[in-house]
C-alpha cells in the first residue's frame, strides 16, 4: 500500500512539474496538496483545469520575475491557494504579490465573484460606487438589514469624491443580500492591507471601493450560510477564508487616525475589527504585480 502511494505521489509531482515546467516547486505544490487532502480540504472545483491554470499562473510569475524572489515553499502555497478556489488568472480573477520572500495569492473583484458562484450559494455579485452629488435612499428590508434604493448618478458625479459603495448578490436559497460601506470605512479596509503598495488604490479607487464591499458581502454570506455545502464548496470556502485572513497584517502597531495620513493610497480596514493601522512598509516595484484587475464586475444596465 505504501509503495503504491509513492508511486501515486510521483507520477502527481510529474503531473505538476510538466504543467508548470519545475520540479523544485512541483514538490511544494505536492506538499501542498497532501497536507490539503489529510485535512479533508483538497477538492477542486467541477470543470476546472487544474493543470492548465498551474501552467499558466506559473508562466506569468516566469515572466514577472517574481520567482526569484520567493521561496518555493511559499509559491507552492499560494499556487495551491488559487486552484483549490478554481481561480482564473487568465481572466483576471487572482495576482500574486511577493514580499519578505513570501509569495500571497491576491483576489481580484472577478475572483471574489468566482468564487462565490462556485460555492454554489450565490446567482451573481454586483457592485456600485456612490459619489458626491448622487441621489440615493437608505432603506431596510423585512428583514431589518439596510439596503439602497433609487440610486441615481450623473456621469459628471464620477469624477467627484467618491461617499461610498455597495454590493448585492442573489443567492440562491432566492434571497437578495446587501452590504453598504461608506467611504471611511473603506479607507478603514484598505489600510490593514499587507500588499505593501497603495498605488492601485489611489490610481483606481472605484474599482478599488468595489472590492471591499464585494468582499465584504460574500464573506459575511459564506459565514452566515445555514445551506448544507458539498465537499467542494466547503473546501473553496476554507480556503477562501485563509487567503483573505493572509491578506491583512495583523503585526502592526494600533495607531490613532491622524489628519493627513488618512488618504486613499495609504491607509486601509479590516472588514472585522475596523480598526485603522498606519502603513509603513515600503513600495512593491512594480514587477512585483501580475496584472492587477481593475475592471468592473461586469457591465450591464444597472451600473
Amino acid at each position: 500500500m505504501a509503495e503504491d502511494t509513492a508511486v501515486v505521489a510521483k507520477q502527481q509531482k510529474q503531473e505538476i512539474a510538466n504543467a508548470i515546467g519545475n520540479s523544485t516547486i512541483a514538490d511544494s505544490i505536492l506538499n501542498s496538496f497532501n497536507k490539503l487532502a489529510t485535512q479533508g480540504q483538497l477538492v477542486f472545483p467541477k470543470g476546472y483545469s487544474v493543470g492548465n491554470q498551474l501552467k499558466l499562473m506559473y508562466t506569468s510569475l516566469s515572466q514577472n520575475g517574481s520567482l526569484a524572489k520567493a521561496t518555493s515553499v511559499s509559491i507552492g502555497e499560494a499556487l495551491t491557494e488559487a486552484v483549490v478556489q478554481g481561480l482564473e488568472i487568465d481572466k483576471r480573477q487572482c495576482y500574486f504579490i511577493v514580499y519578505d520572500k513570501k509569495m500571497t495569492m491576491f483576489r481580484s473583484y472577478h475572483g471574489d465573484v468566482a468564487v462565490a458562484k462556485r460555492t454554489g450559494l450565490v446567482k451573481d455579485v454586483r457592485a456600485r460606487v456612490i459619489y458626491e452629488g448622487d441621489e440615493y435612499e437608505i432603506d431596510t428590508d423585512e428583514f431589518g438589514e439596510e439596503i439602497v434604493r433609487n440610486h441615481k448618478t450623473r456621469l459628471e458625479n464620477h469624477d467627484k469624491a467618491i461617499v461610498g459603495a455597495y454590493a448585492w448578490a442573489d443567492c440562491t436559497d432566492g434571497t437578495r443580500r446587501f452590504c453598504i460601506m461608506t467611504k471611511n470605512e473603506i479607507d478603514k479596509n484598505w489600510s490593514k492591507s499587507k500588499d505593501p503598495s497603495r498605488n492601485v488604490q489611489k490610481d483606481f479607487p472605484q474599482e478599488m471601493a468595489k472590492r471591499s464591499v464585494i468582499r465584504r458581502l460574500v464573506k459575511g454570506i459564506f459565514n452566515t450560510s445555514s445551506t448544507e455545502l458539498t465537499d467542494e464548496a466547503k473546501a473553496i470556502i476554507s480556503s477562501y477564508n485563509r487567503t483573505t485572513e493572509d491578506e491583512y497584517d495583523n503585526s502592526k502597531a494600533e495607531k490613532p487616525r491622524t489628519a493627513g495620513k488618512t488618504t486613499v493610497n495609504n491607509i486601509v480596514i479590516d472588514d472585522d475589527s475596523g480598526e485603522v493601522i498606519e502603513g509603513n512598509a515600503e513600495p512593491k516595484k512594480e514587477e512585483d504585480v501580475i496584472d492587477v484587475d481593475v475592471t468592473p464586475v461586469e457591465k450591464s444596465d444597472k451600473e
